[in-house]
């Protein structure tokens, strides 16, 4: 094959996306509304967040109303029926005054809606890794697509020119059956790459809840940029303070370290303000006919002093003493994980750096192996096979340098979420480095 036809192909297969569609802000924007799992997200972020006013209510008024009315009947041996009306109606309140439990109950709360807020931040964070994850791997399946298709044509166009020479006598049959096992193998490559590809696209529209076609590629090159601070170290301290996972378990501590306060308020007394007013009406204490009624109203503290609970308070205690030992291994599990998670993203990053230029050189050189392996096949001392060899190394030196290149991009992405940073100014910066080169 022409190794000049060869690059030509190679080329297309890189810009078999060129043609304008949706870019990867874009998407992001889409699911944004659309993605069912952030959604969820948001409506549990929006319910957590009356824990607060739920329990600030402990510590404010209350107020209660009743009201009756009874149709009576009276009816005894030694006096003659009598039938009569009563109505009642009152209203109650009470102002809590000293309830230790509900006041620590408002800082649990406070510490409650940290939390919900540092999951909601997370699930946004985990929708951009979502988007930007299904987005490069239909890129990479359409690129996978394209070098399967130029693959098999070169491959055809040996098996043709082996036929050709087998016919003259300047090849043997080998060749030909190498070849045609060769071609028989890309197209099952072909098939497979294409499956993939409708199963990429679905994951995708799975989170914009619509067809995604026409994706803007990435360019051709690639800027590469170096983690920024480049110390390994400093992303992991940034990550101890900004990390949301981190924020979540720290909150967890201390709503578990309030917890064990709360419970030990129960031994304490509690002190209310109480008020009242009743009105009533009904008969004389005779059953006469006439109606009397009663007003009355009355206020004053109420103090409640718990005695004996049968040690359930003492056992509360050292339930919640227990829950807050475990939120401190909690705690300190979350930052060895996030530190470790730093670390390996921050080594994937600068690795991918180095392997994206390896492998650029590495395509250079198979192209210019498989340059030279033609002309020796000309020339007699190559054959037929060794070219198709050649042709088969620097597809697949393309297809590494691809994959690549998307997995430096969602490195720089994860990298960012570990540490708490990534946002969607981050998904912009990614979206520039999306066009035509």
């Amino acid at each position: 094959m022409n190794p000049k036809r060869l690059v030509l192909l190679l080329a297309a297969s890189g810009l078999a996306l060129s043609s304008h569609g949706a870019d990867l802000l874009g998407v992001y924007r889409d699911a944004l509304v659309s993605d069912p799992v952030y959604q969820s997200a948001r409506a549990q972020y929006q319910a957590g967040l009356e824990a607060l006013p739920q329990a600030r209510a402990g510590y404010l008024p209350s107020v209660n109303g009743s009201a009756s009315w009874f149709r009576n009947q009276v009816d005894t041996s030694v006096a003659p029926q009598v039938d009569y009306n009563t109505q009642n109606y009152a209203v109650t309140l009470s102002q809590p005054i000293f309830r230790w439990q509900n006041w620590v109950a408002i800082s649990q709360a406070e510490r409650q809606v940290l939390q919900v807020e540092a999951n909601f931040a997370t699930a946004k964070q985990d929708l951009i890794l979502r988007v930007a994850q299904a987005y490069f791997d239909v890129l990479l399946a359409q690129d996978n697509v394209a070098l399967s298709e130029a693959q098999k044509t070169a491959i055809a166009e040996q098996l043709a020119q082996a036929k050709r020479n087998f016919e003259v006598g300047t090849s043997t049959i080998v060749d030909t059956l190498e070849a045609q096992a060769r071609y028989d193998q890309a197209v099952a490559k072909e098939i497979s790459d294409k499956n993939d590809l409708e199963v990429k696209k679905r994951a995708l529209q799975q989170l914009v809840g619509k067809p995604a076609d026409a994706l803007t590629p990435l360019k051709d090159p690639l800027t590469l940029a170096t983690p920024k601070p480049a110390n390994i170290e400093e992303w992991v301290a940034a990550a101890s303070t900004s990390s949301f996972s981190i924020a979540v378990s720290r909150a967890a501590l201390e709503i578990a370290q309030k917890e064990v306060e709360r419970v030990r308020a129960g031994h304490y007394p509690t002190v209310d303000l109480a008020a009242s007013y009743t009105h009533s009406k009904g008969p004389t204490q005779g059953l006469g006919t006439s109606d009397l009624t009663t007003n009355s109203g009355a206020v004053g503290l109420q103090l409640s002093v718990p005695l004996f609970s049968g040690g359930a308070t003492q056992s509360r205690v050292r339930q919640a003493l227990a829950g807050r030992d475990k939120a401190e291994q909690d705690l300190e599990g979350t930052q060895r994980s996030v530190a470790q998670s730093v670390r390996q993203n921050y080594l994937n990053v600068t690795s991918g750096i180095a392997q994206v230029r390896a492998l650029e050189q590495a395509l250079a050189s198979t192209q210019s192996q498989l340059d030279s392996t033609i002309l020796g096949r000309d020339v007699g001392v190559r054959t037929s096979v060794d070219v198709l060899n050649a042709q088969q190394q620097v597809f697949q030196t393309r297809r590494d340098l691809l994959q690549a290149r998307y997995a430096y991009v969602m490195n720089t992405l994860r990298l960012k979420s570990a540490t708490g940073t990534l946002a969607e100014p981050d998904l912009e910066q990614v979206n520039r480095a999306l066009g035509r080169g």
